[in-house]
């Protein structure tokens, strides 16, 4: 049932209170059907496996692991994000190596390519999504401002000198 209200989200009572793009709403709490099928248990114990090894890091793999997700946000959730915790990083990074079939790892990716970076004495910028526009706007914008200096009434009708 669509609702206009407070944001929530979860259960309350005997209701469990959703939000989609459109809308909050909310339905009569259930308890769902658990089969129990075999690739439904091999994934929970995989999730086990990879939290249970989160205890056995150190306490330096550890903080690496807190700092690396420092630099992560969650998912939005009632309108808002936060820093991803270090552990969750840590079990979202394994448990889809381990899905995959691949072996866990200790330390996150990122941190070993810094690690490589700085060894071969070159910065580690990282990647970006998106072109380095700044420099280029910048530019645009100082260039569009001596023309005006220089052209005000031509800058004012439009056409740039």
């Amino acid at each position: 049932m669509k609702v206009l209200d407070i944001p929530r989200s979860g259960k309350r009572g005997d209701r469990v209170w959703q939000r989609n793009r459109y809308c909050q709403y909310s339905y009569p709490a259930f308890i769902p059907f658990n089969p129990r099928t075999p690739a439904q248990v091999a994934v929970r114990a995989n999730f086990a496996a990879v939290s249970a090894r989160w205890r056995t890091l150190t306490e330096a793999q550890r903080r690496v692991w807190m700092a690396v997700a420092r630099t992560k946000k969650t998912k939005p959730r009632l309108l808002q994000c936060g820093r991803l915790p270090g552990f969750n990083f840590f079990v979202q990074t394994n448990v889809a190596l381990v899905h995959r079939g691949l072996a866990q790892v200790d330390l996150p990716v990122e941190f070993l390519r810094a690690l490589e970076a700085a060894a071969a004495g070159r910065p580690d910028v990282g990647s970006f999504d998106q072109p380095p526009i700044g420099p280029a706007l910048f530019l645009r914008a100082r260039q569009f401002l001596e023309d005006w200096r220089d052209h005000p009434q031509a800058c004012m009708a439009g056409q740039p000198p």
